[in-house]
């Protein structure tokens, strides 16, 4: 999704009511690919919508979570929606907290631990934490320094 035109005519079609709200929270975090809390969204739109509550925001991600538009993951104790629906792990920097998507293969069956075999597995995720290259030069020069 790329065209804020397109928004309506998705959430449309996943029977959402077109919301001054909804959309506005759907302008930000379906129109582009993004990792994002529900205190950032709500950070990044209430100064331009004065009448849009944390609430609101956090239910509409919810709501659109429901529907397949976004998924979830657990990150440092966040919720994190994220706009790729697709099957992928995630890379997390622990200095800057920047997260990015590792694509899976889709025809890759997903590994499951022989303690897990008996279990209905219903989704799996894996995120993988370290230093991104950005910190890690910033690390290196660092210790040059000392």
């Amino acid at each position: 999704m790329s065209m804020m035109h397109d928004i309506p005519t998705l959430l449309r079609s996943h029977d959402l009511r077109l919301t001054p709200q909804r959309l506005t929270v759907a302008g930000l975090v379906l129109s582009k690919q993004a990792h994002v809390t529900a205190r950032g969204v709500y950070q990044q739109l209430k100064d331009d919508h004065p009448a849009l509550s944390m609430n609101t925001v956090y239910l509409t991600l919810g709501q659109f979570e429901a529907c397949g538009l976004l998924q979830r993951f657990e990150m440092n104790g966040n919720a994190v929606f994220d706009s790729n629906t697709a099957r992928h792990d995630h890379a997390s920097c622990s200095r800057c907290a920047t997260i990015i998507d590792l694509p899976g293969e889709e025809d890759e069956p997903p590994w499951i631990p022989a303690s897990l075999l008996d279990w209905q597995i219903q989704s799996e995720q894996r995120i993988w934490t370290g230093l991104c290259p950005a910190c890690r030069t910033d690390s290196d020069s660092a210790q040059l320094s000392d």
